[in-house]
């Protein structure tokens, strides 16, 4: 059996011989909701990562104030508004005739990419787009509602804050999408990457 913390073999034990002793230090403890052993990252601590990310949703949605957002228009709302009734050439359902210009440049240079996917952080935060080849996100701000520049602000701040690259797309980039992005995604992807 693997150890539930490291992963390394521990017999018929939940925990191999290294996170038993840290189970005495209380660096390993059980979570209170699930069972299963944890290395705390925090003394408050009481649910492993997933029982705690669960717990923050369970109270989102039962909360009569709504989610705890520094911008007015959270992702969930944003979606609700804004639906994905584009198709691309390469099949993706997108929100607007800019990100169809952005994701169809992407499919006709070969460049492989995902639209609106969850960027990895604990926050709630999706990219219009993710460049595998180069770890980057693309953004297009097409909008310029009061709202909408809050909602901005809110992400490009996540993005900094956890160091991730970041490309950001304007209406005037889309103008001139074939002198823009090529320029813009040489910073990430490799220099040998040739462009139609």
């Amino acid at each position: 059996m693997p150890c539930q913390v490291c992963g390394k073999k521990s017999g018929f034990y939940p925990l191999c011989g290294d996170c038993f002793t840290l189970r005495d230090k209380e660096i390993v403890v059980k979570c209170n909701n699930c069972g299963i052993w944890f290395r705390k990252e925090d003394k408050e601590h009481t649910q492993c990562y997933d029982c705690r990310i669960k717990t923050q949703k369970a109270s989102l949605a039962t909360s009569t104030k709504g989610p705890p957002s520094k911008y007015p228009m959270a992702s969930k709302e944003y979606r609700k508004r804004f639906r994905s009734i584009l198709v691309t050439e390469d099949g993706h359902r997108v929100r607007s005739r800019g990100e169809v210009i952005i994701d169809n440049w992407l499919y006709h240079q070969g460049i492989v990419h995902a639209y609106e996917r969850r960027v990895p952080i604990e926050e709630e935060l999706y990219c219009d787009f993710y460049i595998p080849i180069g770890q980057c996100y693309i953004e297009y701000w097409g909008l310029e509602e009061e709202v909408y520049k809050e909602r901005k602000k809110e992400k490009m701040r996540l993005y900094e804050r956890h160091s991730k690259r970041l490309i950001s797309l304007y209406n005037d980039d889309i103008n001139n999408i074939d002198d823009v992005m090529p320029k813009k995604l040489l910073k990430y992807i490799p220099r040998h990457f040739a462009f139609d």
